[in-house]
């Protein structure tokens, strides 16, 4: 019993850390049906260019919904949305200083995937986004003007004037500072961090479609980056966290933080890597709490069967007989019906 209330102790925790990781729950804000999947790709440094790869992957997933009949229910709705970002850093001016930070340029809906904490202002989106535009947390806001109140304040990033559109509080913690949130942070657009800043990681892409069946999703996006290319890594967000993708984790235990591919995660996905290795680890104790009571219910069983007074024959006849009486009193009842 003490084992029972130990496991579901575990899943409470569980639960709540999961719900905590927004980054990886697009797919669930944008359905509640479960009818769509949320896929993430992670490129090498050299394996895309630049933003304009992510056309053919846009069009492989409009073929792909085409093929398979799958259209708006309402007008002006949308089957998809998708946002691309990739790491580096830039040097931020104001009047009152110069600092470097880490950046993330972005593009698409990326806000959508990547909640924020705002302070102030606001978050650019796709339709509305300013290639001028920055999102600065509070620590940059005080030490480049003394305040977190500074939106529409401009910043000079190179020699070009940028405008801060909002200010963010950012995300704080051991699993966050690991994963790269250790220093101030800004966003802005792709275009800017490629013209006046420095890219020093590779691109990644975020979807989420439609998946009318298992794997859809994935299958798709695989079929548009390539199915065995090693400089690109693919997962699925929506189902990262179940017993059978954490049973992969459990087997590549000692191994899994070997790697021979020069792709570097972005902070939310080393977090979200940290958090699978913690709920790995939080299945294997269920595994091994459950074994007890399993061991005792069948001991009860074995136990009962051995003291049985019947034989396995006796037991079907039985069981058919009941069948047999159920089924002529079913019959007796309708004939009763009919007569009256």
């Amino acid at each position: 019993m003490l084992c029972l209330v130990f496991i579901g102790g575990l899943f409470l925790v569980e639960h709540t850390m999961q719900k905590k990781l927004y980054d990886q729950q697009m797919a669930e804000r944008w359905s509640k049906q479960g009818d769509v999947a949320q896929v993430s790709v992670f490129f090498s440094k050299e394996e895309v260019e630049n933003i304009d790869y992510f056309r053919t992957i846009r069009q492989s997933v409009h073929n792909a919904l085409q093929q398979a009949s799958i259209t708006v229910e309402k007008e002006n709705a949308r089957l998809w949305i998708d946002a691309m970002s990739r790491s580096g850093k830039v040097t931020l001016r104001s009047e009152r200083a110069t600092m470097e930070v880490k950046a993330i340029g972005v593009g698409g809906e990326f806000f959508q995937f990547h909640p924020q904490k705002i302070l102030s202002g606001s978050l650019f989106r796709e339709d509305s986004m300013m290639q001028d535009g920055v999102v600065i947390d509070k620590e940059t806001a005080w030490q480049l003007f003394g305040s977190s109140d500074v939106t529409g304040m401009q910043i000079m990033i190179g020699q070009v004037p940028h405008f801060i559109t909002g200010v963010i509080e950012r995300p704080k913690g051991h699993m966050y500072e690991a994963a790269g949130l250790e220093k101030p942070i800004c966003f802005l657009s792709l275009e800017s961090l490629e013209n006046y800043g420095i890219a020093t990681g590779g691109f990644s892409y975020e979807i989420v479609m439609p998946n009318p069946i298992r794997n859809f999703a994935l299958s798709t996006i695989q079929a548009a980056v390539g199915t065995k290319n090693e400089n690109v890594v693919l997962i699925e967000n929506s189902s990262r966290f179940q017993v059978l993708s954490l049973y992969k984790v459990i087997k590549q235990f000692g191994i899994r933080s070997m790697s021979f591919q020069e792709i570097s995660y972005p902070y939310w996905e080393n977090v979200a890597r940290g958090y699978e290795d913690i709920f790995a680890v939080f299945l294997g104790i269920k595994i091994i709490l459950l074994i007890n009571p399993v061991i005792f219910v069948l001991a009860v069983i074995i136990s009962w069967w051995k003291k049985k007074t019947w034989t396995l024959k006796q037991g079907i006849v039985w069981v058919q007989d009941s069948l047999y009486e159920k089924s002529v009193k079913r019959v007796q009842k309708k004939n009763d019906v009919a007569k009256k």
